[in-house]
C-alpha cells in the first residue's frame, strides 16, 4: 500500500488535459488533471463524473447552469449531461470516475 500525496502529484502534472490515474477503487479511478483555459464541450453517456478542486479555482458549465469550484470543493456530473470544464489560471483537479470512462466524452460539438 503506498500513500498518495497529491501536492507531490500537482506538482509533476505540468501538460493541461493529461489526465494522470493515481488509483484504482474497484471499478473507480482517481484521477489527476491539471486544467487550463477551456475543455471542449462533451458527454459521458454512461458515467457520473466527479469535480473535486486540489488548487486553484474552476468552472463547470453544463448547458443549463455554470458553477465556480474553489479548493476543496467538489461537484458531481451526472451521466448524460453535455459539459466543460475551464479555468482563467491553471488550477488541479482530483477526478473520480469509472475506470472505463473515457476522459475526453463520447461526443463534443
Amino acid at each position: 500500500m503506498t500513500k498518495i500525496k497529491f501536492k507531490g502529484i500537482v506538482k509533476k502534472l505540468k501538460e493541461p488535459w493529461q489526465p494522470k490515474d493515481i488509483a484504482y477503487i474497484n471499478d473507480t479511478a482517481l484521477r489527476v488533471a491539471k486544467i487550463d483555459g477551456e475543455y471542449h464541450w462533451h458527454t459521458h453517456r454512461a458515467e457520473d463524473e466527479f469535480f473535486y478542486v486540489l488548487k486553484g479555482n474552476i468552472y463547470i458549465d453544463t448547458e443549463s447552469e455554470s458553477v465556480e469550484l474553489n479548493e476543496g470543493e467538489g461537484f458531481v456530473v451526472k451521466k448524460g449531461v453535455r459539459h466543460r470544464s475551464r479555468a482563467k489560471k491553471p488550477a488541479w483537479v482530483l477526478l473520480v470516475e469509472p475506470v472505463k470512462t473515457k476522459t475526453k466524452g463520447e461526443e463534443s460539438g
